[in-house]
């Protein structure tokens, strides 16, 4: 798989065997000595429903020479670059995925500056966190993009995306996992509780 530098876009060529059964790994960028962090693609692609595959996105037509978008083209490291892994999460930012129609699915504030408020989900990824996330929480323990929750097909998981403080599932702090009906997971001061229903 092919890894990018999120701070300077140097990219470098990683086996993922090397993850093993992890989640998640970080790396050092040998450029500019960034943190990169590279996911399994592996128990992403597990969370896909079966016998869903995206459809292959053809690179980009060249641009015309003399334009702007010609000169930046031409830029070293901003080649596209051919059979790069597509994780589940590049399958919701494409807009892939689709919520089921026979299920509603939303977060309940049960403890904290928010109790009381319950939020609709109405995306395959619901970012939550302190500032500019889809769910904002008004909690100075909470990271600006702190968790997400992921729905595919009849499964829904919790992702911490690199919180300082942690996600937590009861007592246990969780880098990601499976979400069911009514579940109650903390972030900060606050507890929220993920609740499934069936719509008629």
């Amino acid at each position: 798989m092919i890894i990018v530098c999120p701070a300077c876009q140097s990219r470098y060529k990683f086996d993922e065997s090397k993850l093993g059964d992890r989640p998640k790994a970080k790396t050092r960028c040998a450029k500019c000595g960034a943190t990169i962090e590279i996911e399994n693609p592996l128990l992403a692609a597990m969370t896909l429903p079966p016998g869903t595959r995206p459809p292959v996105v053809p690179p980009p037509a060249p641009p015309a020479p003399g334009t702007d978008t010609a000169k930046r083209a031409t830029v070293p490291g901003d080649e596209p670059v051919g059979g790069q892994t597509i994780t589940g999460k590049d399958l919701h930012k494409m807009g892939l995925l689709e919520l089921p129609k026979d299920k509603r699915y939303s977060l309940a504030v049960i403890q904290g500056a928010g109790t009381g408020q319950i939020h609709q989900i109405t995306k395959t990824r619901t970012i939550i966190g302190r500032t500019g996330a889809d769910l904002n929480l008004d909690d100075a323990e909470a990271s600006r993009q702190h968790a997400a929750v992921e729905i595919l097909g009849e499964n829904a998981a919790l992702r911490d995306l690199g919180s300082t403080n942690g996600t937590f599932i009861e007592l246990d702090r969780i880098q990601q996992h499976v979400l069911n009906n009514h579940m109650e997971f903390r972030i900060g001061s606050h507890v929220l509780m993920f609740i499934v229903t069936d719509v008629e």
